[in-house]
Formats: C-alpha cells, structure tokens, sequence
C-alpha cells in the first residue's frame, strides 16, 4: 500500500503509536494513551511512545513509487516504550499492575502478530527486543515503563507515486 506522500510515510513514531494503541488496548482492557498528545491521564493506564533513533545503512533504491531509481534509507532503529500507572490506593491496584505488565510482555512479544500489514501498512516490523524495565513511584501512582528495540523498514510498495 502506497503511502499518500512522503510526509505520511515517515511519520514512522505516529504510525507505531497508533497501532500499538490499538492492539495494546485489547490486549489489557485499559486506556492506552499516546503521551505526547493526551492530557486526561486516568488510571489505571498504559502510556506508549516510539522514538526513531537511527537510519541503518546501506541506503537502497526506493524500488517502487514515483522516484524508483532514488537512493534512500528505508531501514531504521527505534526505542519503544510503555509505562503501565497504576493507583495504589484502590483496591487490588499491585495485583492489577502486574496483570498489566505481563499482558503487555505477551501484546509485544517477538513472535507476536500485532505489528502487521493492517496496522502498519508502510514498514515492516524486523525486530523487536525487550531492552529493560523501570520502576518508580510519583505520590500514590505506581509506574513500570517497559522498553523495547525495535527494527523496521519501509515496504517497497509503500513509497508514493
């Protein structure tokens, strides 16, 4: 599927963010929000952010799209996280957020199907890594930010025409 423009095809952290919004929502029952654009934070909830950290080398021809004999980088590495919050003053709260971070380990496993074609019609998905857990705590909010590596490249058929 062609992306509309170039601008649309590399809003890369947009595009991982909603579809994890989606299928992170299923996969726990709860809120997902995409930190950078929510300010209701309710609890309890999951916050999801993707940062794109680097272009991988070589740079490729486009192969599909109005510009086939361009070189570009179409590969790139990025961070993904997200924070489980939680209350600890309502009832069943720390048996809840460990509910919450295994659901989100399963939701984001390596063998996982929720990064696909349908979600993510511009890149595919190459890599995905548990990298390291963080645990804090902000008054009566309990927070564990699960982070991730992650892989992808741009699709053939998704640079524009």
């Amino acid at each position: 599927m062609a992306a509309t423009d170039l601008n649309d095809l590399h809003k890369f952290e947009y595009h991982f963010e909603v579809a994890a919004v989606t299928f992170l929502n299923s996969a726990t029952g709860i809120d997902v929000f995409r930190t950078t654009i929510e300010t209701n934070m309710i609890t309890p909830r999951l916050e999801i952010e993707a940062q794109v950290t680097q272009a991988l080398d070589p740079a490729i021809l486009h192969g599909g799209g109005a510009s086939p004999t361009e070189l570009d980088y179409s590969a790139f590495k990025a961070a993904f996280m997200c924070r489980v919050v939680t209350d600890n003053t309502l009832a069943g709260s720390a048996d809840d957020h460990a509910n919450y971070l295994t659901e989100c380990r399963v939701a984001l496993m390596r063998s996982g199907t929720n990064w696909n074609n349908t979600n993510l019609p511009y890149y595919d998905l190459k890599y995905i890594r548990f990298a390291g857990m963080f645990k804090s705590t902000d008054g009566d909010l309990n927070i564990t930010q699960l982070d991730y590596d992650l892989n992808f490249e741009i699709r053939n058929d998704a640079w524009p025409v």
